[in-house]
């Protein structure tokens, strides 16, 4: 059975509180997430201070102003985050954070120590930033809103800092096994659509099953639809990630809490999961332990049908395939016909095998 590993997207949902973000934090843990996120950036790197809203940060975000002036209410540094992985720590909840600009990411790696990075997909054509990541001492997992096959594949390579994928002719070759079974146990690929909330008509949740299939790396998926549902999906079609905003409340102010998930929402997605994952068990073919006190009642064996001679050939006419399998299992039925009987057998007698 897999387990899927389940982040908790607080993002920006913090709405620049520290309280608020322990109580994300409090609220992931008691939904059974795996770990909680929260977005690394320095404003004055990651935006110019002219640069307009998003359409959906305008929509969630009804204030007018830039998107320099709406993120910088949400910024918090490195003090802040220091705090909040160990207060996850005493909590035994993975931290994670998403760095949007280099800056964040030099001081993630000086003082926090990170296990796990988390590529936001508007940076997955951030070359700067992904040359700087270090697939050896960090698992990296980078979403894909907005990008191409190729892209994805382009921005694998910047990781690993060397083409061992190539894009041609619509397919994508393994140029370097050996580096790809390294990056294969470092790197996951999460299935996104940047739209908040994603509607159903643009999920595309098969799109995890072509990359499965074409890129051979693990493939996850960051959920920005509105309920559970599409999460749920995408761990039947293989996801070893799932991703899901999470809000205290999808009534406060500011731009993902409409794209986000309650903490009850949220542990109800969790137990889905797990059930799904249960549901969907091993790819082996196999007689379950629970059907085996079946066996016997619903398969066949092979009956006298009528009175049967010693050295009669059994023929369809006097041989029956009916329950309960305790002899001659009916699949030997071909076998039998045209076969000597060894013995005589009386109607509704069970045929067996004497050597």
């Amino acid at each position: 059975m897999q387990k899927t590993f389940i982040i908790a997207e607080a993002g920006v949902n913090h709405n620049g509180s520290l309280d608020i973000a322990k109580k994300l934090i409090k609220a992931a843990k008691k939904a059974k997430a795996d770990a909680i996120k929260f977005q690394y950036f320095n404003v004055e790197n990651l935006v110019k201070k002219n640069a307009e809203k998003a359409p959906y940060q305008k929509k969630n975000d009804i204030k007018k102003n830039t998107q320099y002036q709406m993120l910088k209410k949400y910024e918090f540094g490195i003090d802040k985050f220091k705090v909040l992985k160990n207060f996850s720590k005493k909590l035994n909840i993975d931290f994670i954070l998403s760095p949007f600009d280099l800056s964040a990411l030099y001081q993630m790696k000086k003082f926090l120590n990170p296990k796990i990075i988390k590529i936001a997909s508007g940076e997955i054509t951030n070359f700067q930033l992904l040359s700087e990541l270090n697939i050896d001492k960090e698992k990296i997992i980078l979403s894909t809103g907005m990008s191409n096959i190729k892209e994805i594949v382009d921005a694998c390579n910047i990781i690993a800092k060397k083409k061992f994928l190539e894009f041609k002719n619509k397919k994508i070759i393994i140029r370097n096994q050996k580096i790809f079974n390294k990056i294969k146990k470092k790197l996951t690929i999460l299935h996104c659509v940047s739209s908040y909330p994603a509607s159903d008509q643009f999920l595309n949740l098969n799109a995890i099953t072509m990359m499965k299939k074409n890129l051979r790396l693990n493939i996850g998926f960051s959920d920005h639809s509105e309920d559970i549902f599409a999460s749920i999906i995408a761990v039947s079609k293989g996801a070893k990630i799932i991703e899901k905003h999470i809000t205290l409340n999808r009534n406060m102010k500011g731009p993902d809490h409409k794209a986000s998930v309650e903490p009850k929402v949220f542990l109800k997605m969790v137990k889905s999961i797990k059930r799904t994952n249960k549901i969907l068990g091993n790819p082996i073919k196999k007689i379950q332990n629970s059907e085996i006190q079946n066996l016997k009642p619903a398969r066949k064996s092979i009956y006298a049908k009528k009175n049967i001679l010693k050295n009669e050939k059994f023929t369809k006419e006097n041989l029956i395939v009916q329950r309960p399998f305790v002899g001659i299992c009916a699949s030997k039925y071909f076998e039998l016909i045209g076969t000597k009987s060894k013995k005589v057998y009386k109607p509704g007698q069970i045929i067996k095998l004497v050597r």
